[in-house]
């Protein structure tokens, strides 16, 4: 007998959804893996002009940037992506990539992961956004302990948690 996983219809907004500070981003976590069970997770950010995150990976999930304002370029296998509003650039697991926005104002986007599980990596080392807006510029610097947590974390779920259970395959 196979078990069917399915989610229950949710909403969120820039509103109502939590907010974090993390490398003078503001990052909005719309759905994590307990509401999509595992299959995908979204945060929608917010980045100043010339932020950017360093070269990583992610090891167990594909990655999305959805661009609505401004611009970014993404480096990923000796690939440049430029993406402006209305772009939708790709990231796939296992692909070492870093981003920075190169356009001159705030760059927003939708960040989606597939499956489910870097947002925790936002919510065990963020700080909570005391406002919704951008964080003061500089507030954690790359040898912060935050960021330092940050890129050397692997997402965790406790193990009662349904999805948590679901094996992902590094190959697919």
């Amino acid at each position: 007998m196979t078990t069917i996983l399915t989610s229950d219809p949710f909403v969120s907004t820039p509103e109502d959804s939590p907010a974090y500070w993390l490398l003078d981003i503001l990052w909005v976590v719309h759905a994590t893996g307990e509401l999509t069970q595992g299959r995908y997770s979204m945060i929608e950010q917010w980045m100043p002009e010339d932020a950017f995150a360093p070269p990583h990976v992610h090891p167990h999930e594909d990655e999305t940037f959805w661009v609505m304002e401004g611009e970014m370029t993404v480096k990923v296998g000796g690939q440049t992506l430029v993406l402006v509003p209305g772009s939708l650039g790709h990231v796939p697991r296992n692909h070492v990539h870093s981003f920075k926005v190169t356009g001159k104002t705030v760059c927003h986007i939708l960040n989606y992961y597939s499956p489910a599980g870097f947002e925790q990596a936002i919510i065990g080392s963020a700080r909570p956004a005391e406002r919704r807006e951008l964080p003061p510029r500089g507030m954690d610097p790359h040898d912060s302990p935050q960021v330092v947590r940050y890129f050397n974390n692997y997402w965790v779920a406790p193990a009662d948690v349904p999805w948590a259970l679901l094996k992902f395959d590094p190959a697919d």
